[in-house]
This record gives structure tokens, C-alpha cells and sequence, in this order.
């Protein structure tokens, strides 16, 4: 059995919060490449909450 679209919106909110903060971190660090690499994460998890 699969996942119900709100299990699974729960899920990239939990991954989204998490990149978020890798991000403040790696700003605070100030690690760019670390960052852009969040930003990127970011993104997509942002264009998959799109249904």
C-alpha cells in the first residue's frame, strides 16, 4: 500500500525543514557550496509540493 498524498506532503514538509536548516548552518559557516547545495534541495522539494 502506498502513501496518501498528505503522508507524503508531510513528509517533503519534514525534509524541507531539515534542508532549511543545513542551509542557516552552512550560511552561518559561511559554506557556499554547502548552501547552494541546500538551495537546490530546497527547490525541488518546493516544485514537488506543487500537486
Amino acid at each position: 500500500m502506498g502513501m496518501t498524498n498528505e503522508q507524503y506532503k508531510g513528509m517533503l514538509l519534514d525534509q524541507l525543514e531539515v534542508w532549511q536548516e543545513v542551509k542557516e548552518l552552512a550560511a552561518k559557516a559561511n559554506d557556499k557550496a554547502v548552501e547552494d547545495k541546500a538551495d537546490q534541495q530546497i527547490a525541488k522539494i518546493n516544485e514537488k509540493m506543487k500537486f
